[in-house]
């Protein structure tokens, strides 16, 4: 007997947890019918060791059955049992994916990160916003508006301002006495945003941008670099810090 191997059907069988070895015992089962581990032997070319190794695992996954002793004949049960193997690695998977999400929740996290250059930047806050709760803030503190639109450029800030605007995200900001004028009709024109003054800010060269878990330091130099904090603890005290001057200014 020789046994035919179909390759797209191992690797099934591989992701259903069966070894190569085991699944071609098991392939040789059922093409063969009752046979003895020496049969098996010869028509899987695979050495009588692995022959026998792989029939006592198959045994334990209920997949063959050993019908006789005196010689010992196999038999492969129904391949339905592979519907029941299925769902027990599922269950497991289920149960191991819980255990390590309530594991990751048990430690405070902290990601830092350093992106570089225009497209660097562009990718940077599309990904942020597309992640960012429904009917969240984003603070910033700016002083270099300008240098954030030539980053950013029309299309990308564009497709940002219309993704933030369908969340409800609103949008507020602290800038210089300088921009007042031209954020007065931003405020106007764009949905769910609003501006705040504070003195001192013409020539600050770094935006910070906080959001809910979040905080961006944005630096307006040659090349342009962010430092991003995902830090619960530190987006939190950021809030607090933004919040307190938010109160303390006038639009």
């Amino acid at each position: 007997m020789s046994i035919n191997i179909d390759l797209n059907l191992l690797k099934t069988l591989s992701q259903l947890g069966l070894s190569e070895k085991e699944s071609l015992v098991y392939i040789g089962l059922l093409e063969g019918g009752e046979m003895s581990a020496i049969k098996l032997s010869r028509g899987t070319e695979l050495h009588r060791q692995f022959v026998y190794n792989s029939l006592s695992t198959l045994k334990e996954k209920g997949l063959v059955l050993q019908i006789s002793t005196a010689p010992a004949k196999w038999r492969a049960q129904n391949p339905r049992k592979l519907i029941a193997l299925a769902e027990e690695r599922q269950k497991l998977a289920v149960e191991a994916s819980e255990n390590l999400i309530a594991l990751a929740h048990q430690r405070v996290g902290q990601e830092f990160a350093i992106t570089e250059g225009k497209k660097a930047f562009q990718d940077r806050i599309m990904a942020t916003i597309k992640r960012l709760p429904r009917d969240s803030v984003v603070r910033m503190i700016c002083g270099e508006w300008s240098k954030y639109f030539d980053l950013a450029g029309e299309m990308v800030h564009a497709e940002w301002d219309r993704i933030r605007i369908s969340k409800g995200i609103s949008f507020r900001i602290i800038g210089p006495e300088s921009l007042k004028h031209a954020m007065s009709h931003a405020t106007s024109t764009r949905a769910l945003t609003e501006y705040h003054t504070l003195a001192g800010l013409d020539k600050n060269l770094v935006n910070t941008v906080i959001y809910e878990d979040s905080v961006d330091f944005d630096i307006y130099g040659d090349p342009h670099l962010t430092f991003s904090i995902k830090n619960a603890d530190v987006a939190e005290s950021q809030r607090h810090f933004f919040d307190t001057l938010w109160q303390a200014q006038s639009r």
